[in-house]
């Protein structure tokens, strides 16, 4: 289930206590008990108070639906507005058991939605979001909000915006709200007593500061991480907000991960653990300097319903703007986050509340190393050559040749293990681990300007190696799709005599959710799935399917073209010369 981005704030305030209840969210006699995720909506779950209990009763779950990928714009002929629909799931059986089977450790005597008597609904004034009516029976599931958009014309919007726009931007973010009307929603809960800080364990890509139950023999809690996500920056974290008439900068906080809680639990292993969880988070009351708040506005934390992530906008004003301040965060993640700090409140499994002491910056998920040597990707490649050079070897990364020259793997497949069907964002950030990767679209964009020396190294079922040189190689921006051109093939440096590159010069790249070949289908669906610079098809297929047996004859496996045969590849990588 999805909120969109425009309706966030309007659900949130609505969820904030608009809805009558039979028993209103604010009376002395209901405690709140838990806020669940159930399929992508947040459940917020009291206890009644009633003397033979408990008996929980989970607020309106005001959660918009799948339904609304399959929105369109209607006319209303009588006030002369364009309206969108917008279905709200009010209460759900199979939701309401999947909360059951969550709360069964309170043993409640009865767990049911609470009963709705009435729906007001708002928007900002500023907003260009107007509430036309909300359509809703008591006894229905799903409630309709009809929506109106003011048509916004400005310098950064000449034009005004479209019906497919909006239409975009009703789909485009997961669940989130809003922490400060989170916070408002309930009456203060106790502080938690039964708590000792015992130390911060400092990870590869972030640090967590871990706590030790006292009532709780052997069990611990992470706080909330709020580690910047700096792998989620691509050019579609670049965003319009329709309601400030302003571009922003969308960042994306990690709150909770598997991988750090897997880490904590084996950095506390003199400790004997027996369980380890996350705090949730619940209030970040934010910092912001000077400097920063001087140039952009930082909009408020959203958390997701699921309280794994958050985001962070930072409204810039323009799109030039945004997308400088992009290539800045990716390059040095330090310049932006020692400018935003938080203090955090975080709530315990009891339902009680855990202050932290401390005041903390935001910091990078996947550290750049050399990060204070180097001052852009390339120059990090090349200290990473210029130390594979010194000690006579070479790094998973970089790649000597015998005549001195160095290569960055930009791609290679050795093992099978990651899979390369992929969606665009993944091909545009860059996936997978040290044996098998693709190191991402933008970086092969920083890496290749001005035209670089592209190698491409295979290795046949029968053990044979083969490769192929190219100057002048280099692949455009976001803006060009990532075009990818050569100047040529340089052939005393190649083993093999065909170029089978020569296809797909002057290519966009395409992938299984966006198809920009030439083809009248998706060469990226019927050939394998994977994300390549196809034309009509393919002569190269590097990122197709990887086979597991000899002779494989399907072009959807990985495979490359020597006239007049194909070769099934079992390994193959990219580099470029640094």
């Amino acid at each position: 289930l999805r909120v969109s981005a425009a309706l966030a704030l309007l659900l949130c305030s609505l969820a904030a206590g608009q809805v009558s209840q039979c028993a209103p969210a604010d009376s002395p006699r209901l405690r709140f008990v838990a806020q669940l995720s159930v399929n992508g909506c947040a459940l917020f779950v009291h206890d009644t108070g009633a003397s033979d209990g408990p008996h929980l009763a989970v607020e309106p779950l005001m959660c918009v639906t799948d339904s609304l990928r399959g929105i369109v714009p209607r006319f209303d002929f009588i006030t002369q507005q364009l309206y969108f629909s917008v279905p709200v799931l009010m209460r759900d059986a199979g939701m309401l058991a999947e909360a059951q089977r969550q709360l069964r450790h309170l043993s409640p005597r009865s767990v049911s939605f609470a009963t709705v008597t009435n729906i007001s609904v708002s928007a900002d004034t500023r907003s260009s979001v107007r509430v036309l009516s909300s359509l809703w029976t008591p006894d229905e599931p799903v409630a309709t909000l009809r929506l109106g958009f003011k048509m916004i014309i400005s310098k950064n919007n000449p034009s005004g915006v479209s019906v497919s726009e909006l239409s975009r931007v009703l789909l485009q973010n997961d669940s989130i709200f809003d922490l400060d009307l989170h916070r408002q929603r309930f009456s203060p809960l106790p502080t938690c007593r039964q708590l000792k800080f015992i130390r911060t364990v400092n990870l590869e890509n972030c640090s967590a500061r871990v706590h030790q139950r006292l009532d709780i023999k052997g069990h611990f809690l992470i706080e909330p991480l709020l580690c910047h996500n700096i792998s989620s920056l691509s050019s579609e974290s670049v965003r319009y907000d329709y309601s400030r008439d302003m571009h922003y900068l969308k960042l994306d906080l990690v709150l909770q991960d598997e991988a750090t809680r897997d880490a904590v639990r084996t950095q506390l292993a003199d400790l004997s653990p027996r369980s380890v969880d996350f705090m949730r988070l619940w209030t970040a009351e934010r910092s912001v300097s000077s400097s920063l708040s001087a140039r952009f506005e930082v909009g408020p934390l959203m958390a997701s319903a699921d309280w794994r992530s958050a985001q962070l906008r930072l409204l810039c004003g323009n799109l030039r703007s945004c997308r400088k301040l992009r290539t800045a965060l990716l390059a040095e993640p330090a310049d932006l986050w020692r400018h935003v700090q938080w203090r955090v409140t975080s709530l315990v499994a009891e339902q009680c509340l855990s202050n932290s002491s401390r005041i903390t910056s935001s910091w990078r998920m996947k550290a750049s190393e050399d990060a204070a040597s180097c001052s852009s990707l390339k120059s990090c490649a090349r200290l990473q050559c210029a130390s594979a050079q010194r000690t006579a070897g070479s790094s998973s990364a970089v790649q000597l040749q015998p005549d001195g020259r160095c290569f960055l793997k930009i791609q290679q497949r050795l093992t099978g293990i990651v899979s390369f069907q992929r969606s665009w964002t993944e091909y545009e950030t860059g996936f997978g681990d040290g044996t098998d990767f693709w190191i991402g679209l933008s970086a092969i964009h920083s890496l290749s300007q001005g035209g670089v020396t592209l190698r491409v190294e295979m290795k046949l079922w029968n053990g044979s190696e083969l490769h192929a040189e190219y100057a002048g190689f280099q692949v455009g921006d976001a803006s060009t799709g990532y075009r990818m051109t050569y100047r040529e093939m340089l052939r005393d440096r190649s083993s093999v005599s065909f170029d089978a590159l020569e296809r797909h010069k002057g290519m966009r790249f395409s992938t299984m959710d966006r198809d920009n070949d030439k083809a009248s289908y998706s060469c990226s669906k019927k050939q394998g799935k994977g994300g390549w610079w196809f034309n009509y098809c393919h002569n190269f297929n590097p990122n197709g399917v990887f086979s597991c047996r000899w002779k494989i004859t399907d072009h959807s496996y990985m495979c490359w073209y020597s006239r007049p045969v194909w070769l099934s590849l079992c390994e193959v990588r990219l580099m470029l010369q640094i």
